[in-house]
Parts: C-alpha cells; structure tokens; sequence
C-alpha cells in the first residue's frame, strides 16, 4: 500500500519549471532542488525524480519515456 503523498500534475509541472528556471542561482542543481522542495512541501529526491522523468520525456537525457514505459506495461 502506498504511504506517500500524490501530487497534481500541476503541482509537478511547476516544481519542475521552478528547477529548470532558477537552477543557475544555486551553486548546485542539490542546492535548488533542496530549496525548491523545501518551499513546496516536498522531498528533494521527489523533486530530482520529476526533474529526471520530465528531461528523459523531453529527450534531453537518455532513457525509457513515460509513454514509452505504458505501452511496454499493456
């Protein structure tokens, strides 16, 4: 049984934005990710894992999309 929190889509899509639009002003993508989870009410490793899924859905990291990863489940 799952014990952790469900976000929105909405909710992640802006955490993630968040990331990619201030990651320059931390020394390191941690650092913003830490802070930026912090202010929403999430982990950071929450926030990395919907970073890395989203940069692996948009093709700018290697790896099974989210698409992809549906219809090898069917």
């Amino acid at each position: 049984m799952p014990t952790g929190t469900r976000y929105r889509r909405e909710m992640r899509e802006r955490a993630v934005r968040m990331v990619v639009e201030h990651r320059d002003e931390y020394p390191t993508e941690w650092a913003a990710l830490g802070s930026i989870a912090s202010k929403l009410g999430m982990t950071p490793e929450t926030l990395r894992k919907w970073l890395r899924r989203d940069q692996v859905d948009s093709g700018r990291r290697p790896g099974v999309t989210t698409s992809e990863r549906e219809r090898i489940r069917q």
